[in-house]
């Protein structure tokens, strides 16, 4: 069965099997998972491959101790004085040679290096396991942490569009519980046919509350409110839109003496125009 991604079952094996450890079962099962194509336990294998090649270069020669000579000089001397008696036999006169003691190989001397090597095979494997594991924990915390982070923003965003519009909707609710309350609507022009806007006009205190709906504006653009009269057409104010076209303000209403016949919304530079330069997006009659 090929892995999707490595496991610590997968990483062990790989490991063992290239330090030569696996038994010879375990090693031909390994090798048969591998001529089945599984890229995973391949990759991890050639790592292992290359950090047990380096073993052998990381590990300083042991050198046995200076007192281990002497004692075994001594020891070949002593034993070389019991040399075996000459015995003479009939039809043989001369004595029998002793055959010469070799002396027997350390089985420390022969045995250490190895097992430094393999201390530190096993040091090393295991060192690379906690820093692969820890590199993928911690990728995992990172991908946790923007998760979260992205998550906290947008519920932000959200607690202040509720905000924003809470506060809006208590601006309409105050302007049309007013004495002689009056509510203005526009209707979509040629740009934005599908656009409305609605003044809620608080008589009393003489201040429109305007919601509108309009397409967001191009970058370095905003929408202007227009009065407009017989002859002239009077600056209201500025209504800025977020990104999705919805605008809101509030603004003085027209002065008494003004005879209003209308309400116009264009689409004006950043800052506004003493005039408009654009086509009407929405307009409608107001009759005063």
């Amino acid at each position: 069965m090929r892995h999707d991604k490595v496991n610590e079952q997968e990483q062990e094996k790989a490991a063992l099997y290239a330090l030569g450890a696996l038994s010879q079962h375990e090693a031909r099962a390994f090798e048969h998972h591998l001529r089945d194509g599984c890229r995973v336990c391949e990759v991890e294998l050639i790592e292992f491959e290359k950090v047990v090649g380096e073993l052998g270069y990381a590990s300083p020669a042991a050198m046995p101790p200076p007192y281990l000579r002497d004692l075994l000089t001594s020891r070949i001397e002593r034993e070389s004085q019991y040399d075996l008696p000459a015995t003479a036999f009939p039809e043989h006169k001369e004595a029998i040679t002793p055959m010469p003691i070799s002396p027997r190989r350390s089985f420390t001397r022969n045995s250490l290096p190895w097992a430094v090597a393999a201390s530190l095979a096993i040091f090393a494997l295991v060192s690379l396991f906690a820093w692969q594991q820890a590199a993928r924990d911690a990728s995992t915390l990172q991908s946790e942490l923007a998760s979260a982070r992205s998550e906290s923003d947008q519920l932000r965003a959200q607690a202040i569009r509720e905000n924003e519009k809470a506060n809006q909707l208590t601006e309409i609710k105050s302007a049309l519980t007013s004495p002689g309350a009056r509510m203005v609507t526009l209707a979509g022009g040629k740009p934005a046919p599908a656009s409305t806007v609605r003044i809620y006009w608080d008589v009393q205190s003489n201040r429109w509350v305007v919601e509108a709906d309009l397409p967001p504006p191009p970058e370095g653009k905003v929408y202007q409110l227009w009065f407009v009269t017989s002859d002239a057409k009077i600056s209201a104010g500025l209504i800025k839109a977020d990104h999705e076209g919805h605008g809101f303000a509030i603004v003085s209403g027209p002065d008494k003496t003004t005879r209003l016949a209308a309400a116009a919304i264009t689409l004006e530079p950043e800052g506004g125009s003493e005039q408009p330069t654009s086509e009407i997006y929405a307009v409608g009659e107001v009759g005063i």
